[in-house]
């Protein structure tokens, strides 16, 4: 493993050329996120205890190109937008416990397990085909388009990580769906949670088992998709084939953004600063934490939200810079564009949309 620091790269702003992107901003009040999160570094559970109400976010575009950033617009207002994919022209975007996919008409994905939807991908394969992850109840689902129809389901629970938190003891408490199993865990004298109504249940960050908060169809391989597990600090494969599961990328402090090809893994390690990527079967850490422009009062704190490739560079969410890192990892180029310190984004895809879309956005948009 190769630590590399991308300070020590030559600032350029003329490696990239013109970036148009759509991006989820999941609240305009930064500030509130980061003193919750600094309030949950107290717990020795990384996360918030309690739910709380969703904030107000929105869909935003913007380009960039010559360092500065440019056309930026918000879209549509939504209840805490997390995931955005666009592919053949198609948009999808969640808000907290619903999806929606945007063409030249609004379809709307629901479930009752859809809870803080984080992530939303289309399959390289058939952009038919959508995968969601559920984190408030450590879920994935995959969903044909077509007839809006559930193809797939992966439950942590069910498939070896069933144990979340006790908020308040920091004990274990086995998490289930199934009424059988509680019941057996009941008669054994264990404490478990049953979640069987989860239109009217809720577990927090800390309580979830898993907390896998993105998930990617595999580019090459159209059976694998790639999932990042917070609390466990993995970025991982699953075989949809049989369930089975592959760890990828580990050591990483509550990663997000897991993506892989035939060559090449991709994932953000937000709290260490780590922008990690595998390549031929060597691992390359690139690290953020000696950039400037991180405000004093954040201290040794990074917050890498996430990370996408375009072509031979890689731009990541700098959250505590509210910045675009770009940098290219083979020159060892970097730049560093400011964006409004007051956005939360949470995720970005390379796209534009037409004018159509934008009026159907504006048709989900909830008002201020």
């Amino acid at each position: 493993m190769k630590r590399i620091d991308i300070s020590k790269f030559r600032r350029d702003n003329t490696f990239y050329g013109q970036i148009d992107l759509l991006l989820t901003v999941k609240s305009f009040d930064l500030q509130a996120i980061r003193k919750r999160y600094l309030d949950s570094k107290k717990n020795k559970r990384s996360g918030s205890t309690k739910r709380r109400e969703p904030a107000m976010g929105g869909v935003v575009s913007l380009s960039i190109n010559n360092g500065k950033l440019f056309n930026d617009e918000v879209l549509c207002q939504l209840k805490e937008p997390r995931g955005v994919d666009f592919l053949h022209n198609k948009l999808a975007v969640s808000s907290e416990d619903k999806v929606f996919v945007l063409t030249d008409e609004i379809q709307t994905l629901e479930n009752d397990y859809f809870s803080y939807i984080h992530t939303v991908s289309f399959s390289p394969f058939d952009d038919n085909r959508l995968m969601v992850s559920s984190s408030g109840f450590d879920c994935i689902f995959e969903y044909s388009l077509s007839h809006s129809k559930l193809c797939w389901e992966w439950f942590a629970w069910e498939n070896g990580f069933d144990k979340g938190k006790d908020p308040k003891t920091n004990t274990d408490v086995l998490l289930t769906r199934d009424k059988k199993q509680a019941e057996e865990w009941d008669k054994e004298g264990r404490a478990y949670l049953l979640i069987d109504n989860p239109k009217a249940q809720s577990l927090p960050t800390a309580q979830r088992s898993a907390f896998i908060n993105s998930v990617a169809y595999h580019v090459d391989q159209y059976h694998l998709i790639l999932a990042t597990f917070f609390h466990e600090g993995k970025m991982m494969q699953i075989n949809m084939k049989d369930n089975s599961l592959k760890t990828i990328i580990e050591n990483m402090q509550h990663p997000h953004g897991g993506k892989q090809t035939d060559n090449i893994s991709l994932a953000t390690s937000t709290n260490s600063g780590e922008i990690v990527v595998v390549k031929n079967g060597e691992e390359y850490r690139y690290y953020t934490t000696l950039l400037d422009g991180k405000p004093v009062e954040l201290g040794e704190m990074e917050w890498l939200q996430n990370s996408i490739m375009i072509d031979d560079y890689i731009i990541t969410i700098d959250s505590n810079r509210t910045s675009f890192l770009i940098f290219d990892p083979t020159n060892q180029l970097f730049d560093m564009i400011p964006y409004n310190i007051d956005w939360a984004i949470q995720d970005i895809v390379c796209g534009t949309l037409n004018e159509k879309q934008k009026s159907l956005l504006q048709q989900i948009s909830l008002p201020i």
